[in-house]
C-alpha cells in the first residue's frame, strides 16, 4: 500500500507456550512448540500472512530449571541464529530479528552470523541487543564469576556495536570483479581492515562475509537505565518500551525521541514499540470470557498484601469477594496523582522518562486502571480478580482484551496520540490468539489506512521506511 499517512509497525514475539502465565492450561492451547519445527513454521507463516514487519526471536543464556513460572518459556529458549535461518528458508518477506546477549558474545562472530543471515534472507535480518541482568546464573555458563555492573556492561555494549557496525560494512558493495579472462575474482582493495583497538576489543577485520544486502543490520534495543536510553539513541532503529498509561507513554515517547538529535538522528529514525498480550475474540463478550477463564487458572493463594504491594496502596484486610471499587476510591487516586504531579514540578517530561508516574504518585495508578480495563466491567472486579491479575502480570506487557474492532480502536487511538509507533504482539497462548489478531485486528487496521495491505518492500529496513540508509559512525 502506498500512503503518505504514518504507518503502524507490528512485530510478533515467539513464545512457544504463550506469554500469559496460566493460559497454557486451556484445553485448546498447544504446548509442544518449544522445539517443534512445525509449530515455528506455522506461526512464522501466520505472522507473514498478517504482513507483520518482523518475527522476533527472544533469547536467554541462563539455564535455571526452577525458573519455569508454571510454563517452559523461562527454562527453554531455542538458539536464535538457527531459528532465524529456518525462518529465512520458509518465508519471503517478513523481517527476522535475532536476540543476542552482547555481554556474553563476540562482535566478530556476531557480525559474521548476522551478515550471513541477511544474505540468506535477502535483506530481512535484524539484531536485538540485550546486556543481561544481575542475579541470573548466565555468568556461570561463560566462565565468569559475576555479571558486570550497569556501567561496565553498557560500555562493553557501546564498543561492541561500534565494532559490529564497522565489520558489517567493511567490504564495499562492488567487491566482485568476476574477470574470467584475466583470472581476477575479487578486488581486495574493496575490503577494509577496521583496526579497532579499544577498552574491550582489539579487532583487525575486515569481515569474511560481504556487506549484507541491507547495507547495515537494523538494531533493536530495550532497557530502563539512562545508559540504555543513550545506547538506544545512538544505535537503535527500534526501541522496545513498557506500557503504563496514555500520559506516561506520551512522555516516554517524547523523551526517547528527543535524545536522537545528540547523535545526528531525526525523530523518525527510531520507532518505539511496546509489547502487548492481546486477547481477541469474534465478540467483545467472547474475549472477556476467555480472559477471565485464564485468570481463574491461577493457583496462588489469595493474599491482600500482594495486591497492596503491587499497587503501592494499602487496601487493608479485604476479602477476596469484595469489589475493588467499593474499597478503593479511584477518582480520589486520580486527584491525588494530579496534585502530586503539580507538587513535583508539573510535567512528566521535566522529571525524566523512567518510572515517572510512580515518582509522582507513590502508587501504581496506571496498573490498577489497566487491570480494571482488562476485565471490561470495572464495577464487577473483585479483589480475587485483582489478585489473579497481579499473579499473572506479564512484566511490561499490558493485556488488551476485546473483539477485533475494540483492539484496533485501542491501538489506533494510542498510535495517533504518539504514545508509540507500533506494537509487538505477545500471544497469551498458542496458536489461536496470533491467528485471531491476524484475522480480526489486522483487517480493521488496514481499513483505517494505518497498516499495509501488502508488502511494498522485501527488506526489514524497507518495511520500516528506512531502506537505503547506511549508518555512519557517529561520535559519542
Amino acid at each position: 500500500m502506498s500512503s503518505s499517512k504514518r504507518q503502524l509497525k507490528i512485530g510478533y514475539s515467539i513464545w512457544p507456550t504463550g506469554h500469559h502465565r496460566t493460559a497454557w492450561r486451556l484445553p485448546e492451547a498447544v504446548n509442544t512448540g518449544t522445539a517443534d519445527p512445525d509449530f515455528f513454521a506455522e506461526t512464522i507463516l501466520t505472522a507473514e500472512r498478517g504482513l507483520f514487519d518482523y518475527f522476533f526471536i527472544g533469547n536467554s543464556v541462563k539455564s535455571d530449571p526452577e525458573s519455569s513460572r508454571a510454563s517452559g518459556n523461562e527454562v527453554f529458549k531455542i538458539e536464535g541464529y538457527t531459528l532465524g535461518g529456518y525462518a529465512a528458508a520458509i518465508t519471503r518477506k517478513i523481517g527476522i530479528v535475532v536476540t543476542i546477549n552482547v555481554t556474553y558474545s563476540d562482535p566478530y562472530n556476531t557480525a559474521r552470523a548476522m551478515a550471513s543471515l541477511d544474505h540468506l534472507s535477502r535483506g530481512r535480518a535484524g539484531l536485538n541487543v540485550v546486556t543481561g541482568i544481575s542475579g541470573s546464573n548466565a555468568s556461570g555458563n561463560f566462565s565468569r564469576e559475576t555479571h558486570p555492573d550497569t556501567a561496565d556492561k553498557y560500555a562493553w555494549a557501546d564498543e561492541f556495536l561500534d565494532v559490529f557496525n564497522a565489520l558489517v560494512g567493511s567490504w564495499e558493495d562492488d567487491w566482485l570483479v568476476d574477470d574470467r579472462r584475466n583470472g581476477v575474482f575479487l578486488d581486495p582493495s574493496k575490503g577494509h581492515r577496521i583496526n579497532h583497538t579499544g577498552r574491550f576489543f582489539k579487532i583487525a577485520g575486515p569481515l569474511n562475509v560481504p556487506r549484507p544486502p541491507q547495507g547495515r543490520i537494523p538494531i533493536i534495543h530495550a532497557g530502563t537505565s539512562e545508559q540504555s536510553f543513550e545506547l538506544g539513541a545512538k544505535y537503535a532503529d527500534i526501541r522496545f518500551s513498557p506500557y503504563r498509561s496514555c500520559e506516561w507513554n506520551r512522555a516516554y515517547y517524547d523523551n526517547i525521541k528527543g535524545r536522537l538529535a545528540t547523535y545526528g538522528r531525526n525523530r523518525d529514525d527510531q520507532f518505539i514499540l511496546p509489547g502487548f498480550t492481546f486477547f481477541v475474540g469474534e465478540t467483545t463478550r467472547e474475549a472477556r470470557e476467555k480472559y477471565r477463564q485464564v485468570q481463574n487458572f491461577t493457583l496462588n493463594e489469595y493474599a491482600p498484601r500482594a495486591v497492596s504491594d503491587f499497587l503501592g496502596i494499602h487496601v487493608g484486610n479485604v476479602r477476596d469477594s469484595d469489589k475493588v471499587l467499593d474499597v478503593i476510591d479511584l477518582e480520589k487516586l486520580r486527584q491525588d496523582a494530579v496534585a502530586a504531579r503539580e507538587r513535583a514540578g508539573g510535567s512528566i517530561e521535566s522529571q525524566g522518562a523512567s518510572q515517572a508516574i510512580e515518582r509522582f504518585t507513590g502508587n501504581k495508578l496506571w496498573a490498577l486502571e489497566l487491570a480494571l480495563d482488562a476485565f471490561g466491567d470495572p464495577e464487577a472486579v473483585t479483589f480475587r480478580d485483582l489478585h489473579n491479575y497481579v499473579a499473572n502480570f506479564p512484566g511490561n506487557q499490558a493485556p488488551v482484551v476485546g473483539c477485533g474492532k475494540d483492539v484496533a480502536n485501542w491501538i489506533e487511538e494510542r498510535f495517533e496520540n504518539r504514545e508509540f509507533d507500533g506494537v509487538k504482539v505477545f500471544p497469551p497462548y498458542s496458536r489461536r490468539p496470533l491467528e485471531a489478531f491476524v484475522d480480526l485486528v489486522v483487517p480493521e487496521l488496514q481499513r483505517r489506512g494505518i497498516f499495509r495491505t501488502e508488502y511494498a518492500t522485501s527488506t526489514l529496513l524497507g518495511h520500516l521506511g528506512l531502506g537505503g540508509v547506511k549508518r555512519q559512525k557517529v561520535a559519542a
